[in-house]
């Protein structure tokens, strides 16, 4: 199926405990030279929605194959998948991004926002297949631990192992300006690569035009920073 010079397409492939995972495959039209560098998109709690697609077809626009996964097609509490099988299923995810899209396996990036932004940061410090990752605004201290979220995500962060670019408002409840200060400190004493960018008055959520939280100037930058990071750390 081609939309507006994107090539889509559905899939599935095996995930975590080989269960099958949706997933949905945004290319840009036409024959590229070799293989394109690749992102997995990584949904935040509402799962594999609009705004969702909205950020894999701006990803393909930009010269990406990507690949949305749908990490809350099996269900859990509330529709939230479990650190662990998350991971799985991404870790999936990007092999099929390669198998079935032709992605370039050196170049994958790890992209995700709210929840999926902590999976993207999750997913940079578990997989030697991540090359950079974008988090928008995921949590970095959980509020409670839990066997579905047994560890802090800031204690993963010496795992590290691609460039992080982190995205924040300062007027976010589940990032806030504390635990943003705990990871630049945390990443530094790793000698960690990455930027950190925190916008003043903003609030969770304001990449999504379609609920309260949206800021248009914050996400114009946070966009415009994402696509110009992941075009240097992917080239």
């Amino acid at each position: 199926m081609a939309l507006q010079g994107l090539k889509e397409e559905e899939l599935r492939f095996a995930g975590h405990g080989r269960d099958p995972v949706r997933a949905l495959c945004f290319s840009p039209a036409g024959e590229a030279e070799g293989p394109r560098p690749g992102a997995v998109l990584i949904h935040g709690g509402f799962g594999l929605d609009a705004h969702a697609l909205d950020a894999a077809r701006l990803l393909a626009r930009a010269g990406y194959a990507v690949i949305a996964p749908d990490l809350h097609a099996r269900g859990g509490a509330a529709g939230q998948p479990a650190d662990r099988r998350a991971l799985g299923d991404l870790e999936a995810a990007a092999g099929a991004l390669v198998e079935r899209a032709g992605a370039d396996p050196r170049r994958i990036a790890a992209v995700g926002y709210s929840t999926g932004g902590t999976f993207a940061f999750l997913f940079g410090c578990a997989s030697t297949r991540v090359a950079a990752v974008v988090d928008f605004y995921g949590r970095i201290v959980y509020p409670a631990l839990s066997a579905e979220q047994p560890t802090q995500p800031l204690e993963l962060a010496l795992n590290l192992g691609a460039p992080l670019l982190f995205l924040a408002g300062e007027d976010d409840p589940a990032v806030p300006p504390e635990h943003v200060a705990l990871l630049r400190r945390v990443l530094s004493q790793f000698g960690k690569d990455f930027d950190i960018v925190t916008y003043p008055g903003v609030a969770h959520g304001f990449l999504n035009d379609r609920r309260g939280g949206y800021d248009a100037a914050a996400a114009a930058d946070a966009w415009g920073r994402a696509l110009a990071f992941l075009e240097q750390r992917l080239a």
